[in-house]
């Protein structure tokens, strides 16, 4: 017999999660590129991720088994041998393979070579509303507490804005 829907339906309220935590890291801590780029000297001081690496050191998802291997270089579940990271993500957010390749790559999936100006972390930010949106899961609550916020968090260093 075939599972229903709901069973292999996506975890929103934990994707809805990751994208609290990944909104109040600053811009300038994620990179979509890689995993973990840079380790400061403490977390919150010098370490740069991407989305899956922040939330691999995340108390609420390490608790689900998503951890980061010793040497940072890969994301693990449950400690598990290395898999296909998007296999492990789908795993942890139910999501589809394709789905978690999506939302868990590298710049260029989302800004095909056309950064419009936004930070890695605005163009993650925005391609998880988009996930929602297409399932109906942006509800009123979650819109409002997007909407109360400016489109960038921070004050714009001059020395970071690439020439358009």
């Amino acid at each position: 017999m075939k599972g229903s829907a709901m069973d292999t339906a996506p975890d929103f309220e934990l994707i809805k999660d990751a994208y609290a935590i990944i909104d109040g890291i600053p811009e300038t801590a994620i990179d979509l590129d890689q995993l973990v780029s840079a380790r400061g000297e403490t977390l919150e001081h010098g370490t740069v991720c991407s989305p899956a690496g922040w939330l691999a050191q995340h108390p609420a998802f390490n608790a689900a088994g998503l951890t980061l291997s010793d040497d940072d270089s890969r994301l693990q579940l449950s400690g598990e041998e290395p898999r296909d990271p998007a296999a492990i993500l789908a795993q942890v957010f139910r999501l589809q393979p394709m789905d978690a390749r999506h939302l868990f790559a590298d710049r260029m999936t989302y800004t095909l070579g056309d950064d419009s100006g936004l930070s890695d972390k605005r163009l993650w930010l925005r391609e998880v509303r988009e996930f929602l949106k297409q399932h109906g899961q942006l509800d009123a609550d979650f819109e409002e507490h997007l909407e109360t916020r400016g489109p960038f968090a921070e004050p714009a260093n001059p020395a970071e804005i690439r020439a358009i």
